[in-house]
């Protein structure tokens, strides 16, 4: 077994682009939430709050995007899921969305290797600088250092 193949689903001809960027974001996120398999309600709220204030989704109806995502990552997986979405993110919000990627990896206290391994592959697909990849984990580890660990 190879180091994705847990994140990769083996289906024959299935392909999915997201519709838009704003399903990119959330596809993207999703990965996130799913990379260990288990999708908390925690992690949910945590989605749930940054989309609200993000400018870019008022008035958008967040329900079917997430929908469509859920969906795909059933059929290819995270790994297929972040590198579908990675190529509709605009490059000025590349590094505002891998801080919020780590926001929810972080969301329920802990950091699997699941976890790690789709941050991993998000700071690779995006291409974001591996000194500025550094930066933002350690703001967000030192941000949410002390956090209660929530178990659902």
């Amino acid at each position: 077994m190879g180091l994705f193949d847990q994140f990769i689903k083996k289906t024959q001809d299935v392909i999915y682009k997201p519709h838009s960027d704003l399903e990119a974001w959330i596809g993207i996120l999703y990965a996130c939430m799913s990379s260990d398999n288990v999708v908390s309600d925690v992690e949910i709220d945590a989605l749930s709050r940054m989309i609200v204030h993000k400018q870019k989704f008022s008035g958008v109806d967040i329900s079917p995007l997430y929908n469509s995502v859920v969906e795909a990552k059933l059929k290819i997986g995270g790994i297929g899921l972040v590198e579908a979405c990675s190529e509709f993110i605009n490059e000025s919000d590349k590094d505002t969305l891998f801080s919020m990627a780590i926001e929810i990896v972080l969301a329920d206290g802990i950091i699997k290797k699941d976890e790690e391994k789709v941050i991993e592959l998000i700071a690779d697909r995006m291409k974001i600088n591996p000194e500025l990849v550094g930066k933002i984990i350690q703001v967000m580890l030192i941000r949410n250092r002390g956090n209660v660990v929530i178990v659902d």
